[in-house]
């Protein structure tokens, strides 16, 4: 059994949700990009099941840990290691009653609409840490143009304020102009 219907299984065995974020969304959108883990949009409170779910279960290991955030080694070299992205109930309730169901590596899962994930890689440029700053910026460009998306449309350029920032809506719009 692989990783994903692994999750799959003891998820459901716990009645927990989740939604698959990251860079497997960015390419179920369209984009072809290199993804080296697992990324997971969970309920807060639901934090320590997911824990007990890959430390004792299936031998994670805590890289780091911040407070919306937790990264996770795998069990084995050449593993996926997972990355697990807390929200708050009404965020996740949002974005999981609209998710699509996508077939993932024989598994089927959740992946968040485009205008979601839009939404949580602007969240991410706003508050993330510079390490990922030009990942999520290039994946946000990405997105926007294999979607063929009108970046001065006013849906655009309220999603981008919304959730990201006068500053990261005028780099990006001149990134995708230019192309």
């Amino acid at each position: 059994m692989g990783l994903f219907q692994d999750i799959h299984d003891r998820a459901k065995e716990r009645n927990l949700d989740f939604v698959v974020i990251g860079g497997i969304a960015v390419i179920f959108h369209g984009l072809m990009r290199d993804t080296a883990d697992l990324d997971l949009l969970i309920r807060r409170q639901e934090r320590g099941s997911w824990l007990d779910i890959l430390l004792s279960g299936l031998s994670y290991k805590i890289y780091e840990e911040r407070e919306n955030f937790v990264q996770l080694d795998p069990p084995a070299q050449g593993a996926w290691p997972v990355d697990l992205m807390l929200v708050a109930d009404k965020t996740f309730e949002k974005i999981f009653a609209v998710a699509a169901e996508e077939e993932m590596y024989g598994t089927r899962l959740k992946i968040p609409i485009l205008d979601h994930l839009l939404a949580l890689k602007l969240h991410a440029l706003k508050h993330g840490h510079i390490g990922r700053h030009m990942k999520d910026r290039l994946d946000l460009e990405g997105l926007i143009r294999v979607n063929h998306l009108d970046i001065k449309s006013e849906k655009m350029r309220t999603l981008f304020l919304k959730y990201g920032n006068l500053n990261i809506y005028e780099q990006v719009s001149r990134a995708t102009e230019s192309q």
